[in-house]
């Protein structure tokens, strides 16, 4: 809950990347919150907050019908937010940096989208797809190809930007209508 609060503060990439990986992390404890915050060492008066938060959390994934995958409604409009931006970026003229981004990525995204069976809906949740794919093979300790870390390290970048683009507009400082 702390982590995850400062993560949608600081960077809205990571904040999705790491609520994916609890929504996992539920479903491999059986949504038993007892058992994903054993050996957690908080103060005991913090301990029954962040319980119920991790509660409320596989509630909501049970009342959304993704006990074995998916992700949570929220997130799922965050990424959709983060689409939406990220076309708004490519039709500014003054944004030819982001561009450069996007294009340097689009052939992985592509290939990303190709391979999904549809259950990706936008180059943005192809870039998160491609990231957090990744990440569970670097916890499997699994191998990964130059090519793979080629493609990650463009989703990366792109993901990179358009998190600071996001924050300038949650602020006020990017004019913008999403």
């Amino acid at each position: 809950m702390i982590i995850a609060k400062q993560k949608r503060k600081e960077n809205i990439a990571e904040y999705i990347l790491y609520m994916w990986q609890l929504e996992d992390m539920l479903r491999a404890c059986n949504f038993n919150v007892d058992q994903l915050t054993q050996g957690f060492s908080l103060p005991p008066t913090q301990m029954p907050v962040i319980k119920q938060w991790y509660q409320n959390m596989a509630d909501a994934m049970k009342a959304e019908g993704i006990h074995k995958k998916g992700h949570l409604m929220q997130l799922k409009e965050l990424v959709q937010d983060l689409s939406t931006l990220n076309i708004k970026l490519l039709q500014r003229p003054e944004e030819q940096k982001y561009k450069e981004l996007f294009t340097a990525a689009m052939p992985h995204i592509t290939e990303i989208i190709n391979h999904s069976d549809e259950w990706v809906k936008n180059e943005i949740d192809a870039c998160f797809t491609g990231l957090y794919g990744v990440m569970l093979l670097r916890l499997q300790k699994k191998e990964i190809t130059p090519e793979t870390k080629e493609a990650v390290q463009t989703f990366s970048n792109v993901l990179a930007a358009l998190s600071v683009r996001f924050k300038q507009y949650e602020n006020g400082e990017l004019n913008i209508d999403l």
